[in-house]
């Protein structure tokens, strides 16, 4: 997905359908990534481990460390419960409300507080959240979802299936494949308290993986909090997870507690899901725009994790005996995103001599630094199934002879080319200013528009405010999990007749063979029509205090989960 943003509208399919009672939405055919065989789909029938009353010791992750725990999962005896976590920000989380944006900030942040019906293992496999069992039908037009029982709200309610249906139809008319899922599926019925079924108008294949774990994903939220409120704005932070919201105080922080009535999953933790351990006591998230000071926090012991961590200072932590400086798999890749519904870079030639001028390599050098990055132009990391380097001709041109060809084949009058950016965003703004200097060299005329990352989301919104704007393309298990492939809506507004074709093929497609073949299509196009050019990978640099245990690594879909790790103190 690209990070970062407030999606509103619907995407243009081909054909629209009328359903019945509620709407829905459907994607086709997702394979989960990862190291997957090509026939290994997602399972129609997904049970969650029932627990083992005699289990008391849950996998865990850290070197050489025994975990024996309390069956109820209360604090006790057990020396890892108590404590505070420090988590600094690049700014303060524009929402708190999933269901409005993709803006992984976001998604770091409420994780911990709310849940959907189905989430990803450490081996990004589909695995059940909310959900118990979820089968399909013979004809693949009824998809059935079980629910756990005995799981709480943060209010005292109790999980039912008049949440699932009125989280859905609120998500679903605010999230660009919300309302893809929405097209497929003629009516909502719950069945039971717990039982709810998806009568759709044709088989889909990606049903569950639509519903899990991701940006903008389906949390569930109480249908009672979901009727007051809007689609701009959420009456309360209520959901089942197992931290719970208490406060947001503007420019200080976001305090999260343990949530003492929360309902587990299964006995062992299983990348984001699974057992889930509440050691700690509280969560506090708390904006620090400024990258120095951010590292100043960390070793001075203000702060034990940094969301974002400037990749010139990791000799320095990795030499500072008290924190912890890793290099872990990529989750991200800077991207500049073009405005193709008005103004200059509506010509598709100026967007293609936009990409023949960037030299990549130096960009990446100025944002990521040397050893933190990788040129690849493929859309999806090479950690998927979907990995493919079609296009790759027309990625990291660094031709300025070709880029001043296609701007006079344009036409280009000298318009000025305005990009959003934000130094809160130290190596996207870094690329901006290599990449404002590459594109003046062939003629263009270049602002950059520098602002707070709040301002950032809030201007891309309109297209007459910028011609190109930065943000992180990050991590994702499909590509019809990204807004750009299936929304005309998305910020760019990225809208062909040949995109709209390839991107209602994959989420119509059933046959990965069928699907990948699509797919890499629409990459090639990505590359002819520009929409957005891939700058480079970002290794991912975690940094993070020596007092945090328990860590996975696992950062990759909304960055990590708290839960299961501890805090020591010496």
């Amino acid at each position: 997905m690209l990070g970062h943003e407030f999606t509103t509208g619907l995407s243009r399919r081909v054909t629209r359908r009328a359903f019945v009672g509620i709407s829905g939405v459907a994607l086709a055919g997702l394979l989960v990534a990862c190291e997957v065989d090509d026939d290994d789909d997602v399972t129609d029938d997904v049970p969650v481990a029932e627990p083992d009353d005699d289990e008391e010791e849950p996998v865990e992750e850290d070197d050489d460390v025994d975990v024996e725990e309390d069956e109820d999962d209360e604090p006790g005896d057990d020396d890892r419960y108590g404590g505070t976590l420090n988590v600094a920000l690049t700014s303060d989380p524009p929402t708190l409300d999933i269901h409005q944006t993709t803006a992984d900030i976001v998604a770091l942040v409420t994780w911990h507080i709310y849940e959907p019906l189905f989430t990803w293992s450490e081996d990004f496999e589909l695995i059940p959240e909310l959900s118990e069992t979820h089968e399909v039908s013979d004809d693949g037009l009824t998809e059935t979802v079980t629910l756990r029982q005995g799981v709480t709200f943060h209010n005292g309610e109790d999980l039912t299936s008049a949440d699932v249906v009125a989280s859905f139809e609120r998500w679903s008319n605010m999230s660009a494949l919300g309302a893809d899922l929405r097209e497929v599926i003629d009516e909502i019925d719950p069945v039971d308290d717990h039982t709810v079924e998806f009568q759709l108008n044709q088989s889909f294949g990606a049903f569950a993986t639509l519903m899990s774990r991701q940006s903008q994903g389906f949390a569930i939220y109480p249908a009672s909090v979901v009727e007051e409120s809007t689609e701009t704005e959420l009456s309360d932070f209520i959901g089942t997870g197992p931290y719970q919201f208490v406060e947001q105080v503007s420019d200080q922080h976001v305090h999260l507690e343990r949530f003492d009535d929360y309902a587990q999953a299964a006995d062992e933790p299983d990348g984001y899901g699974g057992h889930k351990y509440r050691y700690l006591d509280d969560i506090y998230f708390i904006p620090v725009p400024d990258e120095a000071a951010r590292v100043a926090g960390l070793q001075a012991g203000d702060y034990d994790y940094l969301d974002v961590t400037p990749q010139d200072q990791f000799d320095t932590l990795d030499a500072d005996p008290n924190v912890t400086a890793e290099l872990l798999a990529p989750a991200a890749w800077g991207a500049f995103v073009l405005n193709t519904a008005e103004g200059p870079m509506a010509n598709q030639t100026l967007r293609q001599a936009i990409q023949a001028a960037l030299n990549h390599e130096e960009m990446a050098q100025a944002g990521y630094g040397e050893g933190f990055f990788n040129l690849d132009p493929a859309i999806m990391h090479a950690e998927t199934v979907w990995h493919t380097t079609a296009g790759e001709d027309l990625y990291n041109q660094n031709d300025p002879d070709r880029a001043m060809e296609l701007m006079e084949e344009a036409g280009y009058d000298g318009s000025t080319i305005r990009i959003l950016t934000s130094q809160e965003r130290t190596h996207l703004y870094n690329m901006a200013v290599v990449a404002e200097q590459q594109l003046e060299d062939v003629g263009f005329d270049v602002e950059l528009r520098v602002f707070d990352w709040p301002t950032v989301l809030e201007l891309r919104q309109d297209p007459a405010e910028w011609e190109l704007f930065q943000t992180n393309s990050t991590f994702r298990t499909d590509p019809v999990m990204q807004p750009y492939i299936t929304s005309t809506d998305w910020p760019g507004w990225w809208d062909s007749d040949r995109k709209v074709e390839l991107a209602n093929q994959l989420l119509s497609e059933t046959d990965f063979d069928a699907r990948f073949a699509a797919f890499e299509e629409m990459q090639e196009l990505f590359y002819e029509e520009v929409p957005i050019i891939k700058t480079a990978e970002e290794l991912t640099f975690n940094a993070r205090s020596n007092r945090i245990q328990g860590f996975t690594g696992q950062v990759q879909i909304g960055g990590p989960g708290f839960w299961n790790i501890w805090v020591e103190d010496e």
